[in-house]
């Protein structure tokens, strides 16, 4: 029910106040809030990230390490894939344990009443623009960006950067892989002697490894396709200075209003329709009109004409009546 905002609970304003507020909109606060995306419990798509992530990995370090040759070239691409890899480590841990929740900095009782606060929250925080109360995390986020299912945490002022930090590596993690591999398979075909000589020592013959590099890549090009997509949107949204929460915003209202000059076309075009009708009516009733005036003139001369016959014959001599 609408009960004005005085009398709805944790209301800062006077009796003056004119604003309502709809009581059975703020729901009560017994679901506990999500701290970090390890809390429990884990989202399947969490799981199944951090899977295929691994998995990539793992292939990496098992297909593409022995292979490498003890050189310059060889050393350089563990040693960066392996510094790649600790920097979005560490990024992810980050991006997890942090908690981007919103702290309230000032005391609501002294906020302008005019502000917008939280109706989910306990203590009513005071929200901006950029402020979002997260349903899956039961929380506000300051420069809310979006909740991250892969993660199971939001995304927002406090850990935007390590969340974006960590695809950034992701991605190049998986294009490290699949061109090195893609190079260790011409030079197999090749006969590269360094290439076959780390080959025996791993035990695979070269039609063995080329088959079984060859499926595994399917790892890094899903990863890649995945991230790398949602990288590039991130770095869209970065460019024009907005965040995934308001971008989606933006395109609604964007949607609604679209839709909304259509309705208005549509009835636009039932109004001139109508009109064109009441037009068409008009025209044809005025028509009619003339057509009856006309009719009505010519019925009216008619009888008039035989009035006036009528006339002359009365004052006509008796005999010539007779002739």
């Amino acid at each position: 029910r609408l009960v004005p905002c005085f009398e709805a609970p944790g209301c800062r304003s006077s009796k003056g106040c004119r604003r309502y507020t709809r009581l059975a909109s703020r729901p009560a606060m017994s679901r506990s809030v999500r701290i970090n995306g390890f809390q429990s419990p884990p989202t399947v798509q969490q799981i199944g990230a951090f899977s295929l992530v691994l998995s990539s990995t793992f292939i990496a370090a098992g297909l593409l390490f022995p292979l490498a040759p003890r050189n310059a070239e060889g050393v350089s691409f563990i040693v960066v894939y392996i510094v790649i890899f600790v920097v979005g480590f560490i990024s992810m841990i980050y991006t997890e344990t942090v908690d981007p929740i919103r702290e309230q900095a000032q005391d609501v009782s002294q906020l302008d009443r005019n502000r917008m606060v939280c109706q989910y929250c306990d203590n009513e925080k005071e929200m901006k623009s950029t402020t979002k109360h997260c349903h899956l995390c039961n929380k506000c986020v300051s420069h809310f960006d979006h909740h991250c299912i892969f993660l199971n945490t939001c995304i927002g002022a406090r850990n935007y950067w390590t969340f974006f930090t960590l695809i950034s590596c992701i991605v190049v993690l998986q294009i490290l892989h699949i061109v090195y591999q893609i190079l260790l398979l011409v030079r197999i075909a090749n006969d590269d002697d360094a290439v076959e000589e780390r080959l025996d020592k791993i035990a695979l013959d070269k039609t063995s490894y080329s088959a079984l590099a060859g499926i595994l890549l399917i790892f890094p090009v899903v990863v890649l396709a995945a991230v790398g997509s949602l990288l590039g949107f991130h770095i869209y949204i970065k460019a024009i200075g907005t965040t995934t929460f308001l971008w989606i915003k933006a395109k609604r209202r964007m949607r609604l209003e679209r839709q909304n000059q259509e309705q208005e076309m549509k009835r636009q075009q039932v109004r001139a329709a109508e009109e064109e009708q009441q037009k068409i009516s008009a025209d044809a009733v005025r028509e009619q009109a003339a057509v009856d005036h006309k009719n009505l003139a010519e019925r009216f001369v008619t009888d008039v004409t035989k009035v006036s016959e009528g006339v002359h014959k009365g004052d006509a001599k008796p005999e010539e009546r007779e002739v």
